[in-house]
């Protein structure tokens, strides 16, 4: 009679466990889904908000060319002779892009001076106009004439067809695009007679994520596009031009980007031609929409919260540098009132530095964060404790069972880590991802390295189990079901440890995304965590075959039937 008991409550315990692991794989791959979405999708509640057109200051020059040369690092970019040349001539910068460092929100940093926080563009999935107002929306509602060229992305994002003089060319894989790009802007310049001109090189990126940033090829094709680039500059220059060359990211030596590391988001910018002063400096992607648009003549773009870059204009008066100031005033009281839920009006920052406005946004967000985190946290607390009571309930069924499983936990991550940072070298970081079309198989691999990690916590659990015990008995007869169970159990305390994981991330940032991007750097841990909660509850499934087989093989387990009269009923794994 105890016999039966024990196995009907082995098998009530095996498919307990199942269907909690599944249950939390679903919840995970739902709650991956839309915190992802959030993000992708994200609205910004600061652009669009009827602020007053800038007033432009004083033109420092009549023409300004800014090039975009996609995906160039810093230090590859001192090895092209023509940008080298232009650095003697101007300001020498570099400057910090804001996360994701992906191209579309990073062109429109620099086309408009909002970062992905303000623009609303996050990723390079954003297929219609960008909300921001652009210096080249402000180019021509000035009445200025104006050239882009491009690729067909400058007419989806930011209308560039607009322009004057306008030429775009699709992306063609192994197709060298930046001669052909180079002269139409020689002579729509030409034809057109324009007072600002966008130019975007794509080659350089293209190479990297074809050959990675350490290639010889990505190197060849830097100075095959500094090539091109002198090609531009003795093509244009003159008294009254100045020259803009600025990258929106670079990439990591395999390739890739999107993440936090210094060679992705350390960009190079050079600035040379009228009224441009000679040295070198440091700033942000935001500031130079600003920079560009104080030393054309433009209205800053009213969405802009960068600042003039500091240094980089020879004749920076109070008549170039406080039109921008009260653009920025205008923006950070937009910004402040969002975050703070009242009204500021723009004035009362009018006298304030621009260290100052930063330092008032810096107090908004973290008490907004604080807040946010103060009613957050009895939602994370629930789950936290939902994870231990998970381990709890292991303890009380069987105290050998849970050592089992945390042994079977620690082979997990040990597994699942160790081929991630070990053998792929993998970090937590967008820029492991090489391209988009890749994302689908980058994290199809990681499920499967899971479900793998899964399976190997259910064999180390049930080699560890017989070790806690003086007498162990197979699985046979009454103790069948509960080796069967300790699988699915380990696996399901895995999923509890991952669970406090996402816990603590959910405390930090939340889900949903309003009126702040989260640190995408724990955000990127953070869906790997819920990829890696859906794969074991394929791993659940599939434990209990592993953990039979160990205990009908281990050296330690007793052969033949377990003697009747043992009657002790402890659930999980039939011990006595």
């Amino acid at each position: 009679m105890a016999g039966d008991v024990k196995r009907t409550l082995g098998i009530a315990a095996l498919v307990l466990a199942v269907a909690v692991a599944l249950g939390a794989a679903g919840t995970a791959a739902w709650l991956a889904a839309y915190s992802w979405s959030q993000v992708a999708s994200y609205r910004s509640p600061y652009v669009g908000a009827g602020l007053p057109a800038a007033r432009p200051g004083p033109a420092q020059t009549k023409r300004v060319v800014l090039v975009i040369v996609d995906g160039l690092r810093s230090d590859v970019s001192r090895k092209m002779t023509a940008l080298e040349r232009l650095r003697q001539y101007g300001s020498d910068l570099v400057l910090v892009t804001d996360q994701p460092s992906l191209s579309y929100p990073d062109w429109t940093t620099i086309l408009s001076g909002a970062p992905q926080r303000i623009s609303g563009v996050t990723t390079n999935g954003f297929d219609r106009r960008v909300p921001a107002e652009t210096l080249l929306d402000t180019a021509i509602a000035s009445g200025r004439r104006t050239v882009a060229v491009g690729p067909k992305e400058l007419e989806t994002l930011f209308g560039a067809r607009r322009a004057d003089g306008a030429y775009f060319r699709d992306h063609e894989p192994g197709r060298y695009l930046s001669t052909d790009l180079v002269l139409h802007a020689i002579d729509l310049t030409a034809a057109h007679g324009p007072s600002f001109v966008l130019v975007h090189l794509p080659d350089i990126d293209e190479a990297g994520h074809a050959y990675g940033a350490g290639s010889q090829e990505y190197l060849k094709t830097a100075l095959r596009v500094d090539t091109d680039l002198s090609v531009l500059v003795n093509a244009l220059q003159d008294a009254n031009t100045t020259f803009v060359v600025v990258s929106d990211h670079g990439q990591i030596a395999p390739g890739g980007h999107g993440g936090w590391e210094p060679e992705v988001v350390d960009v190079p910018a050079v600035i040379a031609g009228a009224g441009v002063a000679l040295g070198r400096g440091t700033g942000r992607l935001d500031d130079l929409a600003p920079t560009v648009a104080a030393a054309g003549g433009l209205p800053t773009p009213r969405d802009a919260i960068g600042r003039i870059l500091p240094g980089v204009l020879s004749t920076a008066s109070p008549e170039v540098v406080m039109p921008e100031h009260r653009q920025r005033a205008e923006m950070f009281a937009r910004v402040l009132s969002v975050v703070e839920k009242r009204r500021i009006g723009a004035a009362k920052l009018e006298a304030d530095t621009d260290a100052q406005l930063q330092a008032a946004l810096d107090a908004a967000d973290a008490a907004r964060l604080a807040s946010d985190r103060r009613a957050r946290l009895p939602l994370a607390l629930g789950l936290g404790a939902a994870a231990l009571l998970v381990l709890a309930a292991v303890a009380a069924l069987s105290w050998r069972a849970l050592v089992a499983a945390i042994a079977g936990a620690a082979a997990y991550y040990a597994v699942y880590e160790g081929l991630f940072f070990g053998a792929h070298r993998l970090r937590w970081s967008l820029s492991v991802i090489n391209a988009e079309d890749r994302m689908p198989a980058f994290f199809g691999a990681r499920l499967g390295e899971a479900a793998l990690a899964g399976l190997a916590a259910a064999l180390v659990a049930a080699l560890v189990y017989p070790l806690l015990r003086k007498e162990p008995k197979g699985p046979r007869g009454r103790y069948l079901a509960g080796w069967l169970a300790l699988g699915p159990t380990t696996v399901l305390v895995v999923q509890a440890t991952l669970a406090l994981q996402v816990a603590y991330y959910l405390w930090l940032w939340g889900a949903k995304v309003t009126w702040i991007l989260p640190d995408l750097r724990l955000g990127f841990k953070y869906d790997l965590d819920l990829l890696q909660a859906v794969a074991l509850g394929a791993a659940a499934v599939l434990a209990p075959m592993v953990t039979l087989a160990v205990g009908r093989y281990h050296p330690r387990v007793a052969r033949g039937q377990t003697p009747p009269e043992l009657t002790d009923n402890r659930l999980i794994t039939g011990e006595e």
